[in-house]
């Protein structure tokens, strides 16, 4: 295989998210684009992708008010922390995730979750009264480009039935699925005690099926391609970046590949004023969904959907009470 030194650009106009069905004269064109991204560095930017003043405007406005609720007084944020229980929705304080636990200290960034299947869904209405109404409306816009992608991409596995991944999630939004919205804040770093080997978010691959994620100006993410190297992701406007996930790498036999990823320390004087930020949208198959490889080689045995994710919740936040951490 040739060395991969970018992350590919896909067209996704024939099956934007402005159009009822697909452009057959460019439809296979974007399906064997998209699997040929996925099968080897398992990410992509897709230009064209939705209704650009709509979906743009509700990326924009769960920027600001994510910098607003990031800013807010840490007494205030502690009110909304994610319990230490399976539910994954709340605040995440800095230094509470360790994405890669080899890594001597937990990454210095804050989050916030928002997962309808959360059994307390809580939010700071009373300080930001805007805030739940934002993180809902992209995540609602999230769900059909996720499901178009899903589709494309059971195309281009050339499966019987193209849906089949689209089916597996069909209850998303609800509380019988895990699908979540992240919003996370990274906060300027000039003026912070940065511990040795300590980075912004740790080498990682994601849990689920498939990630939709939304970057602002200051870039960061780094992806490591086949050869072991990392290569830098940055922010391309116009685009969101999509990357498979580790139960789709399951759910196809390795076919489609999870891939890991980071983001590191900014290292000029410029970068270390600034505030990063990003959004992520994580796409889970439905509760109670078991995931066997599509192939029929039973290359990996058949799992639950919430058995793997709880696994990998419990190496992400360790085995303490978030508020005694």
């Amino acid at each position: 295989m040739s060395r991969i030194t970018s992350i590919p650009i896909v067209d996704f106009s024939a099956y934007s998210l402005e159009k009822d069905k697909p452009d057959t004269d460019n439809f296979q064109k974007l399906i064997d684009e998209i699997y040929e991204a996925f099968s080897t560095i398992g990410f992509v930017y897709l230009k064209n992708f939705g209704v650009p003043e709509v979906t743009g405007e509700k990326i924009k406005r769960v920027f600001d008010k994510s910098r607003e609720f990031f800013q807010l007084d840490s007494n205030v944020k502690q009110k909304y922390l994610r319990p230490y229980n399976s539910s994954n929705h709340g605040y995440i304080q800095s230094e509470r995730e360790g994405l890669n636990p080899d890594r001597p200290y937990k990454d210095l960034k804050e989050g916030f979750n928002f997962t309808p299947s959360a059994p307390e869904v809580f939010w700071p209405d009373e300080e930001m009264p805007s805030f739940r109404e934002a993180l809902t409306d992209l995540f609602n816009e999230c769900i059909p480009l996720h499901n178009r992608v899903l589709e494309v991409m059971a195309r281009g596995l050339k499966l019987e039935d193209p849906m089949i991944f689209v089916k597996a999630h069909k209850k998303m939004g609800t509380t019988e699925n895990p699908t979540t919205l992240r919003t996370l804040f990274y906060p300027p770093t000039r003026d912070k005690t940065v511990k040795e080997g300590q980075v912004r978010c740790g080498e990682h691959s994601d849990y689920g099926g498939i990630t939709l994620l939304f970057q602002d100006s200051q870039g960061g993410l780094e992806v490591r391609n086949v050869q072991g190297d990392y290569i830098k992701a940055p922010p391309i406007d116009g685009t969101v970046v999509i990357n498979i996930a580790d139960f789709m790498q399951r759910w196809t036999a390795d076919t489609l590949v999870s891939t890991n990823h980071r983001v590191m320390m900014p290292q000029t004087d410029d970068q270390k004023q600034c505030i990063r930020q990003s959004i992520a949208f994580f796409g889970h198959p439905d509760k109670g969904e078991m995931i066997t490889c599509i192939d029929g080689s039973n290359k990996y045995p058949p799992i639950e959907s919430m058995e793997y994710l709880d696994v990998r919740f419990n190496a992400t936040y360790g085995n303490t009470p978030q508020a005694d951490s």
